[in-house]
């Protein structure tokens, strides 16, 4: 596609083909944390009856009991 030298689109569509479109929100999955609802989590918690508890993104390690 051209752009124009004065259009505000240029620079986009220099930095997209420079980048070949890095950092892209591409899901490679639909499947989504049924606790949180965050979309592709790097992977889940499952308890002793295989029910998720939480994903990667929602649940954290603590010492401290609350």
């Amino acid at each position: 596609m051209i752009y124009a030298n004065d259009d505000p689109l240029s620079l986009l569509a220099m930095e997209e083909e420079r980048t070949a479109g890095y950092g892209d929100c591409d899901y490679e999955s639909d499947e989504k944390c049924p606790v949180c609802g965050v979309y592709g989590p790097e992977y889940y918690y499952l308890d002793d009856d295989e029910e998720c508890i939480g994903c990667s993104e929602c649940v954290y390690k603590s010492d401290v009991l609350f």
